[in-house]
């Protein structure tokens, strides 16, 4: 894969993440939403969203419940930067996340692209008491 292959707007169609034996899970529910970017010059943002997410109770974007901020958090992703790729791996190295200690680092995800279908896999990762790969299924959007 080259870059001007992986340039453009993706849409995410499904997120699963497979167990060490084989269980499959569907972190986002059966309908998560997603956008990731690539541009020629090297830039990339990525966001992930459970489907249907509850609104706040309150219109400020920085007041509302303690709960309810954290369920918006806990049901959303996102993170920008710039990305390289390493021969079948795209390595993102963030500049921001809603996550703040992914900031500074690198999240590396194998690459796959079959026409205007690319899939992201995470390397297999210790969640808990499973180790998980997730797969992140794309469509081209353009």
């Amino acid at each position: 894969m080259d870059v001007e292959e992986l340039v453009g707007r993706w849409q995410l169609t499904a997120w699963t993440a497979v167990d060490e034996n084989g269980s499959v899970s569907t972190p986002f529910g059966d309908r998560p939403q997603g956008c990731v970017i690539y541009t020629s010059g090297g830039w990339m943002s990525g966001q992930l969203a459970v489907a249907d997410r509850r609104e706040l109770s309150t219109p400020m974007v920085l007041a509302g419940a303690e709960s309810e901020r954290a369920e918006a958090y806990s049901s959303y992703i996102a993170y920008c930067g710039e990305y390289r790729l390493e021969a079948d791996v795209v390595v993102h190295t963030l500049r921001m996340s809603l996550f703040p200690n992914w900031v500074g680092g690198e999240q590396r995800r194998t690459a796959e692209l079959f026409g205007d279908r690319l899939v992201l896999a995470t390397p297999p990762t210790l969640v808990g008491e499973h180790v998980l790969v997730n797969r992140l299924y794309w469509v081209r959007a353009e």
